[in-house]
């Protein structure tokens, strides 16, 4: 009995008993830490290279269209090799040509029935006044040619560092990165 009660009192070995306890806690919160900064520096880094594709794409109006779309995406690729796709996922840009700044835009609307689309009947901002709503209407062409305006949309599905918090915190294994950016090409072509 004096032998139990020794027991009970010896306060060797607590802080193991302890730290096994919190150290899970601790782990997950340094590892989150690690993921969201990695998570935030991808984010900046696929905004820079979608605005530094743009540029490129439409600083060379001289340079055939697939050939430009080329050049643009190794650009976004390259500058987004040191991030981790998600397994079985790949990286999407999606180009889309207008005449002009005000087509690239839809023009606002209150989404009464919240649907996310505008519905017949809803109010909407009419900029053109032509009194009707008017949507985003792109032109034919993935780059556009002299003058037009040039939409670029990334989306980078980015592997989640550290897999057990991806279940931990409901994420899955990637966490979907997207950028955009709408750019006017360079007016006057050098070759005409």
């Amino acid at each position: 009995m004096t032998r139990a009660l020794a027991l009970l009192r010896d306060r060797r070995g607590v802080s193991v008993v302890e730290f096994a306890l919190i150290l899970p806690l601790v782990l997950s919160l340094i590892c989150g830490t690690i993921e969201l900064g990695h998570m935030l520096v991808a984010r900046v880094v696929l905004e820079g290279a979608v605005v530094e594709a743009a540029r490129i794409a439409t600083a060379s109006i001289d340079d055939a269209e697939n050939q430009r779309d080329a050049v643009m995406k190794q650009s976004i690729t390259r500058a987004m090799g040191t991030f981790p796709l998600a397994t079985g996922r790949s990286m999407t840009i999606e180009t889309r040509v207008f005449a002009d700044f005000s087509t690239a835009y839809p023009e606002v609307y209150n989404d009464a029935n919240r649907n996310g689309q505008y519905d017949l009947g809803e109010t909407f901002t009419d900029r053109n006044k032509n009194g009707k709503w008017d949507p985003a209407t792109p032109i034919t062409g993935t780059m556009g040619g002299a003058g037009d305006v040039l939409s670029i949309t990334v989306r980078y599905p980015k592997k989640v560092l550290f897999g057990f918090l991806g279940t931990q915190w409901a994420m899955g294994s990637l966490v979907e990165l997207s950028a955009s950016t709408v750019v006017r090409n360079e007016a006057v072509s050098r070759s005409s």
